[in-house]
């Protein structure tokens, strides 16, 4: 897929967090719905990003989402299941995390169409409602890539041992999952 990297900004925290407290935090300070709390190693490559987006995006377009808004049908890809409630387990933050994500969902154009590059002036607005966002729930915007590791996929229900090669395209698979993980 080519086009944009997927717009995220990682977050870290000098002591761990309450997750309900920082939750709630997230959803009274965040700027729009399109805005999606994780927990750390959740978001591991670009491309499963987009896979999940893509994903929930049709079934949006469709009429056949699972969950009843758009960030939660990502974040159920996300997590590789149907159940919307084990994605929140699997994707949130949890009690003690001390970094994460704040991904920002692209919107939703004509099926089968990808949105479109964002303008420097709107990559500069998603990185000052970043800071504003850290800023009200007391965390710090790093500048780190995403990665692919052991650790997050375990907290995404992927089967890893220590055999496993954790690559993106083990992570678009566990995305596609959520088709036929019940």
């Amino acid at each position: 897929m080519d086009g944009f990297d997927f717009p995220h900004f990682s977050w870290n925290s000098t002591s761990p967090v309450e997750a309900g407290v920082f939750t709630k935090a997230f959803l009274k300070h965040r700027p729009t719905e399109h805005w999606v709390l994780v927990g750390p190693g959740i978001a591991q490559c670009h491309m499963q990003l987009w896979t999940a987006w893509n994903s929930a995006a049709r079934r949006q377009q469709r009429g056949t989402s699972l969950a009843r808004s758009f960030d939660a049908e990502f974040l159920r890809y996300m997590a590789g299941t149907h159940h919307v409630s084990e994605a929140f387990k699997r994707a949130g933050v949890r009690d003690g995390d001390q970094s994460g994500c704040f991904l920002v969902l692209p919107l939703i154009g004509k099926e089968g169409e990808m949105p479109a590059t964002p303008s420097s002036g709107e990559v500069e607005q998603l990185e000052r409602q970043a800071l504003q966002l850290a800023s009200s729930m007391d965390v710090d915007i790093q500048n780190t890539e995403l990665e692919c590791n052991i650790e997050g996929s375990k907290r995404l229900g992927v089967q890893v041992d220590e055999h496993t090669v954790v690559s993106c395209d083990l992570m678009i698979g566990h995305v596609l999952s959520s088709e036929f993980n019940s």
